[in-house]
C-alpha cells in the first residue's frame, strides 16, 4: 500500500477531503495539519505534538535518547526545536509515496524539496491562491483594484514567491492550479479541480418568491464585500423584494445550511473563481454569481454568472427578474459538480497523473501553458525584472 502524506494548514476542510478520497482509493494517508475553528476534524500529526502523534501511529519508535533529547531542546533550546523536528520528519518522508503540501509546511520548506526526491518521493503541487498569486503582478494582468488586496500586498515578498513557484517547477512530479494564481509560471500545469463528498450537501431548489442573497466573505476587502452591500442596497431602494443575510465567522456545518436555506450566492468580484464556496452554493442549489476567467479552457467551464464590481448591479437584476432562466443555472450547477467534482472523480484523475512517470506525463496534453514572456514584459517592473534575472532553478 502507497503512503501519501498531506501537510498544511487546514483550508476550507480540503485536507480533510482530500484524505478520505485518497484512503477510499486504496492509499495509506498521513494528514499533518492544525485544526482549524470552524470545521471539527482531527488529523494524524499536530505541530504542537508531533512527536508523540508520530508516535501514536506508529511512524517512529520512542527510544530513550530521543526523549531525552526533546526534553532537553524544549527546556533550554527551544529555538532549535524546529528543526530537531524537521530531520525527524525528513527521515519519515523518504518511506512516503508522495509529499502534498498545501499552502504551507510547519517545519521544512521548499529548500528541503530536493533532499526528498532524492528518495523518489514524488512532490504534488496544489495550489490555492494566496500562497503562491503575486498580487502586484495579478493586479495588472487581470485589471484589478489594488486596494481590495492591499493586505496581502504589504505582507508579500515578490522573490520568495516567485523562488516558491520555481522550486515546486523544478521538483514537483505535477502541479494543480488555476491561471490567476500563476502568473508567473514558466511549466505547464493542470487544472485544479476542488473535490466535494456530495453526501454533506442538501440540494434544494427553493424558487421563493422573495428569494433569500446570501454573501459569506472570508476577508471583505478581497471579496469586494462593499461593493456588493452598496449594489444591494440601491436594489431595495429601487424596489427589488429579496432578503440578503451577509454572514460571517460560521462553523461550516451552519455555513452549509444556509446555502440549502437559500436561493443566490453573491461571492467574489476580484480573484477569479469559482472558489469554494461558490461551488458549495451550486451543490446545496444556489445560483452563484462570482468573478469568472471567461477565457478559461475547456476543463473548466462551470455554469455560474460571471460578474465583475462593474456589472453585478445589471446582473442581479437579472437574476431577480428571470426566475426560469435562475433555476435552470440551478439544475446546471449541480450536474456540472457531480460530473467534475465529485471527491471520487477529482481523486481518480489525480492518481493518474500522480502515479505516472515523467515520461508518461510529457506525453499528456496539460491543461495550462503560461505564456512567462508575455508575463515578464508586459506586467513586471524593472525591479521585479532584475530579481527574475537573477534567480535561476
Amino acid at each position: 500500500m502507497k503512503t501519501i502524506w498531506i501537510e498544511g494548514p487546514e483550508t476550507a476542510g480540503l485536507i480533510h477531503t482530500l484524505s478520505n478520497g485518497f484512503k477510499d482509493k486504496g492509499y495509506n494517508v498521513i494528514t499533518f495539519a492544525d485544526k482549524n475553528p470552524f470545521y471539527d476534524y482531527k488529523y494524524n500529526l499536530n505541530q504542537n505534538s508531533f512527536i508523540a502523534d508520530l508516535i501514536s501511529n506508529r511512524l517512529i519508535n520512542y527510544p530513550k535518547v530521543t526523549n531525552a533529547v526533546i526534553i532537553l531542546i524544549n527546556k533550554f533550546f527551544p529555538n532549535k526545536r524546529k528543526k530537531f523536528l524537521k530531520k525527524i520528519q525528513l527521515k519519515i518522508l523518504r518511506k512516503v509515496d508522495f509529499y502534498i503540501p498545501i499552502y504551507s509546511t510547519f517545519f521544512i520548506n521548499e529548500k528541503d524539496f530536493e533532499s526528498i526526491v532524492k528518495y523518489k518521493t514524488k512532490i504534488i503541487g496544489y495550489f490555492l491562491g494566496s500562497e503562491i498569486r503575486i498580487y502586484s503582478v495579478f493586479c495588472k494582468q487581470f485589471n484589478v483594484p489594488t486596494e481590495a488586496f492591499k493586505d496581502y500586498l504589504n505582507e508579500e515578498s515578490f522573490e520568495n514567491k516567485l523562488k516558491k513557484i520555481r522550486i515546486f517547477e523544478r521538483f514537483a512530479h505535477c502541479i494543480f492550479s488555476v491561471p490567476d494564481q500563476m502568473s508567473m509560471a514558466a511549466q505547464p500545469y493542470f487544472h485544479l479541480q476542488l473535490p466535494f463528498d456530495v453526501s454533506k450537501f442538501i440540494f434544494k431548489i427553493n424558487s421563493r418568491e422573495i428569494p433569500i442573497i446570501l454573501h459569506c466573505p472570508s476577508n471583505s476587502n478581497a471579496k469586494g464585500s462593499d461593493i456588493i452591500v452598496k449594489v444591494v442596497n440601491e436594489l431595495k431602494k429601487e424596489g427589488y423584494k429579496f432578503e440578503f443575510k451577509y454572514i460571517k465567522n460560521i462553523q461550516h456545518n451552519d455555513l452549509l445550511n444556509e446555502l440549502s436555506n437559500a436561493d443566490i450566492l453573491l461571492d467574489e468580484l476580484f480573484a477569479n473563481g469559482p472558489g469554494l464556496l461558490s461551488f458549495e452554493a451550486m451543490a446545496s442549489g444556489c445560483v452563484s454569481l462570482t468573478r469568472y476567467f471567461n477565457e478559461s479552457p475547456e476543463c473548466f467551464q462551470p455554469p455560474v454568472i460571471s460578474v465583475d464590481s462593474n456589472n453585478l448591479k445589471d446582473k442581479l437584476k437579472d437574476v431577480l427578474l428571470n426566475k426560469e432562466k435562475t433555476t435552470e443555472l440551478i439544475i446546471k450547477g449541480r450536474e456540472y459538480l457531480l460530473l467534475n467534482n465529485t471527491l471520487k472523480k477529482v481523486i481518480h484523475d489525480m492518481c493518474i497523473k500522480m502515479e505516472m512517470n515523467k515520461n508518461e506525463l510529457a506525453t499528456l496534453k496539460y491543461d495550462y501553458l503560461p505564456d512567462f514572456n508575455l508575463t515578464y514584459n508586459n506586467y513586471l517592473t524593472p525591479e521585479q525584472k532584475t530579481i527574475v534575472d537573477k534567480i535561476t532553478f
